[in-house]
């Protein structure tokens, strides 16, 4: 079955502040691309009545990244980023308390499986209202969930399609240390809705090297929160650990 989280389109106002601040777009045409593993570890609780993470086994696990990002000089029509986030955790463990996911009961002492996929692509259309040794970076960003929240024990099985489209604020902002190719910024996304909040940043600092085509390596610190309480979809989740990422310019 599927999520039914569906949040309300965020307001046309918000998508005119950005067309009013994009006097300042990129002045070269650029294409933007990296690759990254993120060691992320999970916890926060899932169910209800809720377990949490820890309890079901999970530890850290190795995900990956890859995004590509087109910028022009046009002022009125937004700069693109696609990003794909491959975000998935298996664990097994021995639970000692009894818990439900979407009405299916594991009970105290069940030997649980348990397979997370969180894994989604964002589409970003935004604006470079600054752009020089401090860039500023405001848009919107249309996300698309394509996983699953699974859960088999011996007698019982559960599983939860997560499959929804999600608007939320995106927001870039950079400091170029100049002549040096180091810089050091803060990227993310955010939504609230009803009872409901997902949201994402990545602090990091990169070195891009002075060549024909720009080569760098990124390195930082990522964190998605995603609190859901829906029909069929209640889960406090958080992941959160360092990252590095190799990262061109064309």
């Amino acid at each position: 079955m599927k999520s039914r989280f569906s949040p309300c389109l965020l307001t046309s106002s918000m998508l005119a502040l950005g067309l009013s601040c994009a006097a300042q777009a990129d002045t070269v045409f650029g294409i933007y691309a990296g690759a990254g593993s993120w060691n992320a570890e999970l916890e926060g609780n899932v169910g209800d009545p809720a377990i949490s993470m820890s309890e079901l086994g999970a530890s850290d696990e190795r995900n990956h990244y890859y995004y590509i990002a087109i910028e022009h000089p046009l002022p009125l029509i937004p700069n693109v980023k696609l990003q794909y986030n491959d975000i998935s955790s298996q664990q097994t463990a021995t639970i000692d308390q009894t818990f439900e996911l979407d009405g299916t009961e594991f009970t105290a002492g069940s030997r649980v499986h348990s397979d997370f996929d969180l894994s989604y692509t964002d589409a970003t259309l935004y604006y470079e209202i600054l752009d020089n040794w401090f860039n500023l970076d405001l848009g919107l960003t249309l996300r698309k969930y394509s996983g699953h929240l699974t859960a088999e024990a011996e007698t019982v099985n559960q599983k939860i399609d997560v499959d929804l489209p999600l608007p939320l604020v995106y927001g870039r902002f950079q400091f170029d240390l100049p002549f040096t190719g180091l810089s050091a910024g803060f990227e993310g996304n955010y939504i609230s809705y009803k009872d409901s909040t997902v949201s994402d940043y990545a602090a990091k600092i990169s070195y891009v090297f002075d060549s024909v085509m720009d080569f760098g390596i990124e390195a930082g610190y990522r964190a998605i929160n995603l609190e859901v309480y829906e029909d069929d979809v209640e889960a406090n989740l958080e992941l959160k650990g360092p990252y590095i990422a190799a990262i061109f310019h064309f």
